[in-house]
């Protein structure tokens, strides 16, 4: 079974400036250095190594805006997309920023605590920071409706589901995934550390 959300119907009042800038901003950081003859060269040295946390603590940050793949960025860029507009939306654009930065290094971070910060492994993407947003958006926004398609086998089902169960069950799944296998390819570990600081955030703000 395949999940795909491609519509919130929440409306914004203002026009999504940065979450714009920030789609951008990664995809012509992805599109300069995919096809680049050192890319190989790249990712282990803006990439977030959790050992070498003391030594190059500015990887928590520029590891954020790099992508492995098309499929890695679009991906998140998607979810920002689809989320960001609302969260920059209420918050205002400075907040919205800074949201997207701690949740980023919150969840590089929780994945090096996955590992004790011995994995030597290097970490890229955006997805801490977009999940960040999630969370956020599931506080704030908790009875906006997503429109869903689940594809059963090769047949679409088109569903509007409350953000409350389609970003709760999201969570969950990767709550699992980080359990399960904390070491894939994929970070489950920077979506939980992300998201939950999404949550912290917004349950923290008198305006939430």
């Amino acid at each position: 079974m395949f999940l795909f959300p491609y519509r919130d119907e929440n409306k914004t009042r203002s026009f999504p400036l940065i979450t714009i800038l920030f789609i951008l901003f990664n995809a012509y950081l992805f599109f300069s250095t995919y096809w680049s003859d050192n890319f190989a060269s790249i990712i282990p040295q803006y990439g977030f190594i959790p050992k070498h946390l003391l030594l190059k603590p500015t990887g928590l940050i520029s590891s954020m805006f790099l992508h492995a793949n098309v499929l890695h960025l679009v991906s998140n860029m998607w979810f920002l997309w689809l989320f960001g507009d609302n969260i920059e939306d209420v918050y205002g654009k400075m907040p919205y920023i800074v949201l997207y930065i701690i949740a980023g290094i919150a969840g590089n971070f929780v994945h090096g605590m996955a590992s004790l910060f011995q994995s030597t492994v290097p970490v890229i993407g955006a997805s801490g920071a977009v999940a960040g947003i999630m969370g956020s958006y599931l506080v704030r926004f908790p009875t906006a409706k997503i429109r869903t398609m689940f594809l059963i086998i090769i047949i679409p089902v088109f569903v509007r589901i409350h953000a409350f169960w389609f970003l709760g069950f999201w969570m969950l799944f990767e709550f699992a995934k980080a359990f399960m296998n904390p070491f894939a390819n994929v970070s489950h570990w920077a979506h939980v550390g992300g998201f939950m600081v999404g949550v912290i955030w917004t349950f923290g703000r008198r305006d939430k």
